[in-house]
């Protein structure tokens, strides 16, 4: 055999003897036996996708439509427009590709993760899985949304914490930290740059007495430029530095539908908020024409000029250049509704918290028996209960009805609990000087990234929660499982050698 074939198979096996490759596998072979029992990619959402450039632009000119986006962070938009656009193959198969490589990436650093944070190989594997595998990460493989490809990087962030405090190669982790949050923020509006500048000051502080200027000059320059630059160029071409334009129709959607009607003409009728208010959040451009100034977009592409998609008649373009000023106006009068009636605010704050642990009904409803089966397995583990969301006493229910039934993880709520109070304790620990546990750098990053993903989603948003908590499943079911496996194999050999030694007595 040619040694660069023993090299190569030397190679392979080394890799092998780590619970990555090995958990990746597994998932890969779960991946296929869904796809060959029924379940198909779905491409729908490039139909209508508020935060994708219309389709027929994105995938036919990548980068000028990415440059002209304002709406959302770029990276998403480029990722899946520009693999479209120098594939061969149909743009189907090509997406199902790329979100097949980030479930596998999810199973590989779940497993990374879980080793880090002290597990044997074989019940990383197990934990990755699980992580992996929970049907409301799972599902995000087979379609083109970027939950998925977030849950990645944050593992990854994650593991880059775990490699710092281990010391190995302290400049390349804190290369690896920063680029990994930054490339976050540039997918996900969600995770703000105050989110990334935390994180990577909390990395530089940790390795602040072994690396020299030159390496914190070069970790805090990787956001700064490459978020500062994306926010620059919005507030060169659209007069604002911001990552994604559409925050104040956000805010607008998060608080004005739980205003009672009545309360919300009176504002009007006070002048207190404008039409676009009256109007509602997040329709086609048409609706909000007579209400602003007239408007004609500064520049030629198709992606700001065109409000309405050529893909799908009923879905706007809201990266059309007007609806810029709309966005700015229902910021104003969200917040002047805030100011107004608090308690809407805080009404909605609740309810956005309690649709947080609603689990999605996609998986069981899949054509797919191994789907489904996986969906009822988690179903009894999570301890789902059937419930509803109520929006009764609402002005404007977002449902477009007053109750809508779904089922509630109600495993989650200790889960998630125990993450915010374990990253709590070990601030508090450290405040009184007392011995911090041996991973508590990788827990206090973890819990700050899952308070802040629930607690910005809830103030923001109205009706995303369970989405954006899929973001940080897999970290939040790795670190629990990293707490308390360690436990429960305790208990299971002393409770062995309990029974061993009366079978012994007996004898």
């Amino acid at each position: 055999m040619p040694l660069g074939d023993q090299a190569l198979i030397r190679s392979a096996q080394r890799l092998w003897q780590h619970a990555g490759p090995r958990a990746a596998l597994a998932w890969l072979c779960v991946y296929l036996s869904v796809i060959v029992t029924g379940q198909n990619f779905n491409t729908a959402y490039l139909g209508f996708g508020w935060q994708l450039i219309p389709w027929d632009i994105l995938s036919h000119d990548p980068i000028r439509s990415v440059w002209y986006l304002h709406v959302q962070p770029p990276l998403w938009n480029l990722l899946l427009g520009g693999s479209a656009r120098v594939s061969p193959f149909s743009d189907r198969l090509t997406l199902q590709v790329i979100m097949a490589l980030c479930g596998i990436a999810v199973a590989w650093l779940a497993a990374v993760l879980a080793r880090r944070l002290g597990l044997s190989r074989r019940w990383s594997v197990i934990v990755a899985l699980i992580a992996s595998l929970h049907p409301e990460v799972f599902k995000g493989a087979f379609e083109p949304t970027y939950e998925l490809a977030t849950a990645a990087l944050l593992l990854l962030t994650l593991i880059a914490v775990a490699d710092l405090t281990r010391q190995e190669n302290t400049r390349r982790s804190l290369i690896i930290l920063s680029v990994a949050v930054t490339t976050t923020a540039m997918t996900r509006s969600l995770y703000h740059p105050v989110w990334v500048l935390v994180i990577v000051a909390f990395g530089l502080w940790l390795m602040r007495k072994r690396i020299h200027w030159k390496t914190t000059l070069i970790v805090l320059s990787i956001p700064l430029i490459v978020m500062g630059g994306w926010m620059l160029k919005n507030q060169a071409l659209y007069g604002r530095a911001t990552m994604s334009s559409w925050f104040g129709m956000n805010l607008q959607r998060a608080v004005i539908p739980v205003l009672p009607r009545a309360d919300l003409e009176e504002m009007y009728a006070k002048g207190q908020i404008s039409e676009i208010a009256m109007i509602g959040p997040f329709g086609n451009y048409d609706l909000y024409a007579d209400a602003m100034p007239d408007c004609s977009p500064e520049y030629g592409h198709r992606s700001v000029v065109e409000p309405m998609r050529t893909t799908d008649e009923w879905s706007p373009n809201f990266n059309y250049q007007c609806f810029l000023p709309v966005f700015d106006q229902a910021g104003e009068d969200a917040m002047n509704v805030i100011r107004e009636h608090p308690e809407a605010w805080l009404e909605g704050r609740l309810w956005s918290l309690r649709t947080t642990i609603a689990v999605a009904t996609i998986p069981e409803e899949s054509k797919s028996i191994v789907m489904r089966s996986l969906d009822k397995i988690f179903s009894i583990a999570r301890l789902d209960f059937g419930g509803v969301l109520s929006t009764k006493g609402w002005g404007t229910p977002i449902y477009g009805q007053l109750e809508a039934k779904t089922d509630f993880g109600l495993l989650l709520i200790p889960m998630y609990l125990l993450i915010g109070w374990i990253g709590l304790w070990q601030i508090v620990q450290r405040l009184r000087r007392r011995a911090l546990h041996r991973h508590a750098a990788v827990y206090l990053v973890g819990s700050f990234t899952v308070v802040f993903t629930v607690l910005v989603g809830a103030i923001a948003e109205l009706g995303e929660q369970s989405r954006f908590r899929t973001m940080v499943d897999p970290i939040v079911t790795v670190m629990v499982l990293a707490l308390i496996t360690p436990s429960a194999q305790r208990f299971y050999r002393r409770l062995h050698s309990h029974s061993s030694q009366a079978r012994a007595v007996g004898k």
